[in-house]
């Protein structure tokens, strides 16, 4: 992705390629976590059994099929997905939020809900502040379950976040499970809090904080990039009525509950450590 703003507009979500890809091994100490350009090295406890692996998206998506991408699939070939019987909970943290966010956050979640079926909840604020090493499992927090996904804005200048001046937001959905039989579980969406040229609402792509918290969400639900300008999805959010595209209601349906209920693992401490080589799928 450029650096700047193309013609069109300011770049909805464009740091996806530049993330290194991560991996998880319950039960060890510690979480090397690589987003953008940062590495921030943690120490968690030591968990007492073993549980499941985590990953983040590799760089770029898996190439369009049917007018749409997903960050990436099971060696069953269906896309990694979260499990549809089971509440996929957000919340919201309101420091730097811009006016209007909550009624805008409420109104995509339910727009997500009423085309994909996906049981998204808004549960209410959080203290929790974004970051680039958020850790899936917080029960000192969220109680014993993993974190539901946060949804925040944030100045780029704050020290460990993959989001720049120019950015709008920042996706990133994490998935636990074996090799090839991953589930997510949790999310983070990260908003530019300074862009103060975006407005509230749905009206129009050009400038609407409603048409980027969709995009953004659509990346939590695990959709990728893909090149077709009149999609949701596309890299940059152009200008026009903020409505989902053939491509993005299909991707919708992709990772949605007609597939059936996933087992997810309980949740609990986790490794992550920074793999040698990224699995990336490519630049979207």
């Amino acid at each position: 992705m450029p650096p700047s703003d193309p013609p069109t507009g300011g770049a909805m979500e464009d740091r996806h390629r530049l993330r290194p890809a991560l991996t998880a091994v319950a039960g060890g100490l510690l979480v090397l976590l690589a987003l953008g350009l940062a590495a921030t090295l943690l120490v968690l406890p030591l968990a007492t059994s073993a549980g499941p692996s985590a990953t983040t998206p590799g760089l770029g998506a898996l190439g369009e099929d049917g007018g749409f991408t997903v960050w990436e699939r099971n060696d069953d070939g269906t896309p990694v997905r979260w499990d549809p019987c089971t509440p996929i909970e957000v919340v919201w943290s309101p420091v730097d939020a811009p006016a209007g966010a909550v009624t805008d956050l409420g109104e995509a979640l339910a727009r997500l809900h009423e085309v994909s079926g996906l049981p998204l909840r808004l549960v209410g604020t959080t203290d929790e502040r974004p970051s680039g090493s958020r850790l899936p499992y917080q029960p000192e927090r969220y109680g014993e379950a993993w974190a539901p996904v946060l949804v925040a804005w944030a100045d780029p200048a704050q020290p460990g976040l993959p989001l720049r001046d120019t950015d709008r937001g920042v996706a990133v959905p994490v998935a636990v499970g074996g090799e090839g039989d991953r589930t997510y579980v949790t999310g983070q969406v990260i908003l530019n809090g300074t862009r103060d040229d975006l407005v509230p609402g749905f009206g129009d792509r050009a400038d609407a904080w409603g048409a980027t918290l969709l995009h953004e969400l659509l990346h939590v639900l695990g959709l990728g990039h893909v090149d077709d300008p009149t999609q949701l999805m596309h890299r940059y959010p152009g200008s026009g009525p903020v409505l989902l595209g053939d491509g993005d209601l299909a991707g919708v349906a992709a990772v949605g509950p007609e597939l059936g209920c996933r087992d997810v693992p309980p949740a609990g401490p986790v490794r992550v450590m920074d793999p040698p080589s990224s699995p990336g799928h490519g630049v979207p």
